[in-house]
């Protein structure tokens, strides 16, 4: 313990810590998170990973691929099917590869001393209130999201393991001042180009094929609307899923049975007052300890099988639309569930989804053949000196008039300047032999062929081509050499942890991670 930090008490308590916390201990580096479930609940396995024979609870597992998803769905991203076993998969790689490093700093003898720790939590800006340390709000917040400052201390000395051992990686990066050198000039040799692009989207609502010809490709083509049926596997077979909100009272790591009950109560009290009517999202925003979806009055998104933890997951799928759960016992704690829309399993069999698959699959290969007769076309007219502009104006002006393709204008534009590396081109998207033409093209070139892009081919013409400037180097210097510093650290550190797994003993239960990677054991 920390004898030292006791000196001080008294004070607020303050939520600022704990997502203070989380930032340390799970975005940048997995599990340690606050507030984790108990061991063993809701079913959940004994052990996510055994590393060189260390074992990682399943719990920080859970924690850290419950967290990855709510981060992803925060910004609009599917957290279902295929993308909650990838979600999965990752929340594994952290804790595994965070268990290698803090092995391997113990392992080269770095040590993190009960002074270092004291010293630590003492900066910390969430327990000073006018600036002087309060013991009460560091013991009483750790006591309940870790059990006891012990426990919190333990996870605190391996955070700083980590970030040292992390820190001594990055000393033995060098940078030249050749590399540089090299690394400006390639930054400064720029390009821009003007281009038109045509959509294949806009194309799909032009050609129309008939009934008869939709038949006669699903008659001929059997394989390919067989192959594009099982590779799409979400828009055929897809799984019940419901939107939920959700109250948590956290429960610690080997919490004690009164603790445990003192947090299944809270969620009691929740449900009476939703019961009484108080509205479920201000009861969340009032009580609720889930920090990601408090502010949102426990809004979590949509959840079905393999996402989340399986608990969690199988009592809000229980539910109807509107309904509220009894309180629900999950690794991360009690829980009480409100669903707010439920989407029904709903499975389409190859027979009946056939000739769909062939209009669509049809009417892609008829749009592609479209769009790249007017991209050849266009491409032509360039060559003979008639500009992209010319060719595509962005208004009607006298003769002029804009093109369509479908309902969409097709008018010609301009990208900003890219240098050389660059893959996904402003305003193009993916387009790495476009760009590399470009640059080694001079300005006004028309670029010699039609590009394909996942949004319809392309036809540029090279706008500004800039060199780089000698001249220029000395001011830009420090900050090519930064920005290199930082992409020869992340890619020594990708290497390295590559390097420890390939000499480590790692034994990962596949079981949690769900879907097809599970199956395939």
């Amino acid at each position: 313990m920390l004898d030292s930090l006791r000196a001080t008490k008294g004070g607020l308590l303050t939520w600022i810590f704990l997502g203070a916390i989380i930032v340390v201990f799970v975005i940048s580096f997995g599990p340690g998170s606050f507030s984790k479930g108990g061991a063993g609940c809701g079913g959940t396995p004994a052990y996510a990973a055994r590393v060189n024979g260390a074992v990682i609870p399943a719990r920080d597992f859970e924690e850290q691929a419950e967290r990855l998803a709510q981060f992803f769905a925060q910004f609009g991203q599917d957290v279902t099917g295929p993308a909650a076993v990838e979600i999965r998969k990752r929340a594994m790689d952290n804790v595994i590869e965070r268990a290698l490093v803090v092995q391997e700093a113990k392992r080269r003898g770095l040590v993190v001393t009960d002074a270092e720790i004291s010293a630590e939590v003492r900066r910390m800006p969430q327990f000073q209130e006018n600036g002087e340390f309060r013991f009460d709000v560091y013991e009483e917040l750790v006591k309940r999201s870790y059990g006891s400052p012990a426990k919190f201390e333990a996870l605190l000395r391996e955070q700083l393991l980590y970030d040292r051992m992390v820190a001594a990686l990055d000393e033995t990066v060098k940078v030249s001042d050749g590399e540089v050198k090299a690394a400006w000039k390639a930054g400064a040799d720029k390009v821009s180009v003007a281009f038109v692009q045509f959509p294949l989207a806009a194309a799909q609502t032009e050609v129309k094929p008939s009934d008869a010809d939709v038949k006669a490709f699903a008659d001929d083509q059997g394989k390919q609307i067989e192959a594009f049926y099982k590779a799409n596997p979400d828009r055929f077979d897809q799984k019940k899923k419901a939107r939920v909100r959700r109250i948590v009272a956290r429960v610690a790591p080997g919490a004690s049975p009164a603790d445990d009950a003192a947090a299944k109560a809270k969620i009691e009290a929740a449900q009476a007052r939703v019961k009484k009517g108080d509205d479920f999202g201000k009861v969340a925003k009032e009580v609720s300890e889930d920090l990601d979806t408090k502010d949102r009055g426990g809004e979590v998104g949509f959840v079905a099988e393999g996402t989340f933890d399986e608990a969690f997951a199988k009592a809000a799928l229980a539910l109807d639309k509107g309904q509220v759960s009894d309180p629900v016992r999950t690794p991360a704690g009690w829980m009480l569930i409100q669903s707010e829309e439920v989407v029904p399993a709903k499975q389409v069999p190859l027979e009946a989804a056939r000739l769909d698959i062939a209009r669509e699959l049809l009417s892609r290969e008829r749009a592609q053949k479209l769009v790249h007769e007017k991209a050849e076309a266009a491409l032509e007219a360039a060559r003979k000196g008639k500009s992209l502009a010319e060719q595509f104006p962005k208004t009607d002006e006298g003769k002029k008039k804009q093109v369509k393709l479908g309902a969409t204008s097709i008018v010609a534009d301009e990208t900003p300047a890219f240098a050389a590396g660059t893959q996904f081109l402003p305003k193009i998207g993916p387009a790495p032999e476009l760009a590399a033409d470009a640059l080694a093209a001079k300005a006004g070139d028309v670029l010699p062929k039609v590009y394909d892009t996942p949004a319809g081919p392309v036809v540029a013409v090279v706008k500004v081509r800039e060199r780089p400037d000698d001249a220029a180097f000395a001011a830009q210097r420090e900050t090519f050499a930064t920005q290199l510093r930082r992409q020869k650290e992340a890619a020594a550190r990708v290497a390295w942890l590559q390097t420890l797994r390939d000499g480590a003993r790692i034994e990962e239960n596949r079981a949690l991670l769900g879907g097809a990677v599970a199956q395939a054991e």
